[in-house]
């Protein structure tokens, strides 16, 4: 794909990962409009137009005369205690749905989504529902019951309806937990507790936004969900040792993956790594030492 010249919206791209994105896109030389409640951070390859995804006609404005979208702006669940619960319901599928309703108005024929690693329910750690096996790809069953977790459940079956049609290619990322510096040293804390039965999944924010690249250009691929997911846990012990002692049992796991990369993630990011071209370069053993 040409990439110089090339216009992307980016909605949220003021937020937390949506400056990762935005810095990605910018050094590889893509001009970049970011639709938000607030201006980002300013640069001459940066332009801003304020924008509410649930506003149609500020949605109109923003994706006239770009050629692809990124898709950010969400209700993130650190915000699950702070709002109600149909708001995650509200912003992210009725979002998702304008965005993608809007850039099919416009002609625009990819729009990459953020979905999450919530999308298929595992993040909630429900003892009723333990990961079938290991690592678990994106076949895997989905069970999310949290408000959150479904609304990006329906945003990948929406993203898969507006491929239907024919106009558009529409990919569904999803990122595991995005290390953004502040969510380190609760992740170290985390691993305290012997008996938490969290996954210990994550992916560094650069990385993140490199998949998010990555998957924009990568043009034979015209839908689907993907996992993007560092290679490693987020703990210090083996997987299969800190698994089986959480849940009190191991399933189904391949033998040699977990043998050779003992410390592996619960998912896996190879159908990322085959058909966007994406692999994580972070080390959580690095990280930390840095800390």
């Amino acid at each position: 794909m040409e990439k110089h010249h090339r216009v992307i919206a980016v909605t949220g791209g003021s937020g937390r990962l949506g400056q990762y994105v935005v810095n990605e896109l910018i050094a590889h030389h893509y001009q970049v409009r970011v639709l938000d409640l607030s201006p980002p951070p300013s640069h001459p390859q940066v332009s801003y137009k304020p924008c509410n995804v649930l506003n149609l006609d500020e949605l109109n404005a923003g994706l006239k005369d770009v050629d692809g979208v990124i898709h950010l702006a969400a209700l993130d669940f650190d915000f699950a205690a702070s709002v109600p619960e149909e708001k995650f319901i509200e912003v992210n599928t009725l979002g998702t749905w304008n965005v993608l309703q809007t850039a099919e108005n416009n002609g625009i024929k990819r729009v990459i989504l953020c979905s999450s690693i919530s999308a298929c329910g595992l993040s909630e750690a429900n003892p009723n529902f333990a990961p079938e096996y290991l690592p678990v790809d994106e076949e895997h069953p989905r069970y999310p019951i949290q408000p959150y977790s479904i609304s990006k459940l329906i945003m990948e079956e929406m993203a898969e309806s507006f491929v239907r049609r024919g106009n558009m290619a529409v990919l569904s990322l999803r990122p595991m937990m995005v290390l953004i510096p502040s969510n380190i040293d609760p992740t170290v804390e985390r691993a305290q507790d012997l008996s938490t039965r969290w996954l210990f999944y994550y992916i560094s924010p650069e990385d993140c936004a490199r998949a998010f690249r990555l998957a924009y250009e990568a043009d034979a691929v015209k839908s689907g969900a993907f996992f993007i997911t560092a290679t490693d846990s987020c703990r210090q012990e083996d997987t299969l040792k800190w698994f089986e002692r959480a849940w009190g049992f191991l399933p189904k796991y391949d033998a040699d993956h977990y043998k050779n990369h003992p410390r592996a993630s619960i998912f896996s990011g190879e159908k990322a790594k085959k058909l966007l071209g994406f692999e994580a370069t972070s080390n959580w053993l690095d990280i930390i030492q840095t800390k």
